[in-house]
């Protein structure tokens, strides 16, 4: 007799696709409240900004959206809609970017604020042109194919207005199996996309990812980037580099450290693995979940002290502490010094 296989737990994800879907629905005469009952989602979803849902409801939901409206390119209509700020910190991260290029190595470094399950690249080639990238591990459908297409045409439609001039991509890649009719796709982005690959991809030339973006503020991005609580990418040669999963639950844990003292549980459903998978995988990696915890918060705490535009109590704040004092001990335990004394310091140095 077969031993049965245990069945696999449902992946929770957080879309902000729901809301923008609910009101394009509504504001094209088809009353959603039936599917925000029938998919158990909040009543008040369509304005909120993200819902959490199992990954598999969110499939069933794009796909019942489609059937509700009649609308068998949904995905692409909402997006040629979507309201501006709809995607908050990273969506503004993105537009006050200098160029295209900027835009989307932005892009690859804050999707995981928006949900830490993305996994999101840009490579740039030597002839200058760039592919970005981005799937769900051990998810070949990522979102759903409403999602993705609405995903891609996003970013080419919000590119678009950056550069307050029309550009398409170099190629255009769907994880999904190519619907019947693509024929508003090709006339969205230009090029006859491919599919089946299990991530999403659009790959830009040289001289459109160089356009410059109109009403691009570096004063601004810094201000926002330095709110997104993710610093720059840099590693010694000395160092040895760290490995993916733990910089998975880095990333998560400084996503997390908006909302307060990053939770264990919450991280390990973020990565959408069991707590004790979390743990365990840490340790055979020589760490802790507290260990990596105080790690991001000490390197952020370091950056956020060289920026004298930041009250120590804001620091704090951005590093997910309720109050000053624990901050103040935390820090002195790391370097033997208060904050304060310590930015002093550094700016006598």
């Amino acid at each position: 007799m077969e031993t049965p296989t245990p069945s696999r737990p449902p992946t929770d994800v957080r879309s902000q696709l729901v809301g923008p879907l609910l009101a394009y629905l509504r504001a094209t005469g088809h009353d959603p409240a039936p599917l925000v009952e029938r998919f158990g989602l909040p009543a008040h979803a369509e304005s909120l900004p993200e819902v959490t849902l199992p990954l598999t409801t969110l499939h069933a939901f794009l796909d019942a959206a489609e059937a509700l409206s009649g609308d068998a390119f949904l995905g692409l209509h909402v997006a040629q809609r979507v309201p501006r700020g709809t995607y908050g910190l990273v969506e503004y991260i993105a537009r006050a970017s200098p160029t295209v290029r900027d835009t989307f190595r932005s892009l690859a470094r804050y999707m995981a604020l928006l949900e830490p399950a993305w996994h999101a690249s840009f490579h740039e080639a030597a002839d200058g042109s760039g592919t970005f990238a981005y799937g769900i591990p051990g998810e070949p459908l990522a979102y759903g194919r409403h999602a993705s297409e609405y995903g891609l045409a996003l970013f080419i439609h919000v590119g678009r207005q950056l550069t307050e001039r029309p550009w398409n991509p170099r190629a255009v890649a769907f994880a999904h199996p190519a619907p019947p009719d693509i024929r508003p796709l090709v006339e969205h982005f230009g090029v006859t996309p491919e599919f089946g690959g299990g991530l999403n991809v659009l790959t830009l030339d040289a001289a459109t990812l160089d356009q410059p973006v109109e009403g691009a503020d570096p004063a601004l991005l810094s201000v926002l980037e330095r709110a997104a609580g993710v610093p720059p990418v840099a590693t010694s040669s000395a160092e040895p580099p760290v490995p993916d999963f733990v910089q998975r639950v880095r990333e998560a844990i400084r996503a997390s450290l908006r909302e307060g003292a990053p939770q264990v549980g919450d991280v390990a459903k973020g990565l959408h693995v069991s707590l004790r998978t979390l743990q365990r995988r840490l340790s055979e990696h020589g760490t802790a979940f507290q260990d990596e915890v105080d790690a991001v918060r000490r390197e952020l705490a370091f950056q956020y002290l060289k920026d004298p535009h930041l009250g120590v109590s804001q620091v704090a704040f951005l590093l997910g502490y309720a109050e000053l004092s624990t901050f103040d001990r935390a820090f002195k335990r790391w370097t033997g010094l208060t904050p304060r004394v310590w930015r002093e310091g550094a700016e006598s140095a």
